[in-house]
């Protein structure tokens, strides 16, 4: 049998057919659904669209979950019958994976009708002992302009995912997972409370979308976001300050505009890409509200943020950003945990 499809093990043709027969809907966690004892990059993708489909259906009973699976929806530990897996409608068109057979774990950011509108989805999931053993999901609809606005439909509006999202790089090319680390986590370090005095390393090329809104070198007769790089409400868009959004990746940390981002903490980088050179990432965005310019409200925003890096610059970044309560901590998933399963150097406080 390949190694991307489940395995039924220890059971005999009718047994795994009277499993397969299981109501929709149905609880549990049967013990044939395994995967293979070496989950490949086939069939990490292969689960990633099943648990898609499984939101879908509304029926979790094919997953193979672990008897200890551990999920949360925007930061908070959920059941896998309550929130995202009652309102997910049907799969749309976007859809980027990230694969990671290192660590068993893989992550997607893909399109779907929640609740009868479009949003977005970051998926992270990790598996050991031939079991999914953890489900973590970012759900952005939108509830603001700019990055904050319609995300579902403006990622949509792209078309498909960037080309450098789904290019291998050549093997003697490939960084080491701590080199792609450090370069992903740079970005957050030179972004928080910047001053314009150092940057991290970009190449020319550097595109990046948050929520499917494209936040910098945006064309000057394109009219801008009005929300600001880094979620701060309205700042890049006030009469007097720089034009940020049509400044490259490199410009816009040079250009000491970013104070008011005054925090990017509990940062986690589980899910890293070597052949494809990509690091998806995950933290918190936290804003006073009394660095300007920025809105005088406190506030702060749920992220995972993926960056494809190639000859150690990042070249294309992707975020899924929501709206978060101020200083809100993910207590379930810790950099350094068993469960957090991650490779990385200390970050944020």
């Amino acid at each position: 049998m390949p190694a991307n499809k489940w395995i039924y093990s220890g059971l005999g043709l009718g047994a795994a057919l009277l499993a397969m027969a299981t109501p929709a809907g149905a609880a549990g966690n049967p013990t044939q659904n395994v995967l293979p004892p070496e989950c490949n990059r086939a069939c990490l993708t292969n689960t990633l669209t099943a648990v898609l489909d499984a939101m879908v259906a509304k029926d979790i009973s094919k997953l193979p979950l672990g008897n200890d699976v551990v999920s949360t929806q925007n930061g908070v530990k959920m059941r896998l019958d309550d929130g995202v897996w009652q309102v997910t409608d049907s799969l749309s068109k976007y859809r980027v994976d990230f694969l990671d057979p290192e660590s068993g774990q893989a992550g997607t950011y893909a399109t779907v009708m929640y609740g009868g509108k479009l949003a977005i989805l970051a998926v992270r999931i990790a598996t050991w002992e031939q079991k999914i053993q953890e489900i973590e999901i970012i759900v952005s609809q939108g509830n603001g302009g700019g990055p904050m606005g319609d995300s579902g439909k403006q990622i949509e509006a792209t078309g498909a995912p960037r080309a450098q999202f789904n290019r291998s790089i050549p093997e003697k090319d490939r960084m080491s997972r701590e080199e792609l680390i450090r370069v992903a986590d740079s970005y957050f370090a030179n972004l928080q409370g910047s001053t314009g005095k150092t940057t991290a390393p970009f190449a020319p090329t550097c595109l990046r979308l948050e929520n499917g809104f494209q936040t910098n070198s945006v064309k000057a007769s394109t009219p801008p976001p009005t929300a600001n790089v880094g979620g701060a409400p309205s700042a890049a868009a006030r009469p007097g300050t720089p034009n940020v959004f049509a400044m490259s990746c490199e410009e816009q940390q040079k250009s000491g505009f970013f104070p008011f981002v005054t925090s990017i903490r509990d940062r986690r980088f589980p899910v890293v890409d070597r052949e494809k050179g990509i690091v998806m990432a995950f933290g918190f965005f936290d804003h006073t509200g009394t660095v300007t310019p920025t809105s005088r409200t406190p506030n702060s925003f749920m992220m995972s943020e993926s960056f494809q890096i190639e000859k150690g610059k990042i070249d294309q970044v992707e975020a899924v950003m929501a709206s978060a309560p101020y200083k809100m901590r993910n207590e379930v998933w810790r950099e350094g945990d068993r469960r957090a399963n991650t490779i990385g150097i200390p970050t944020g406080k």
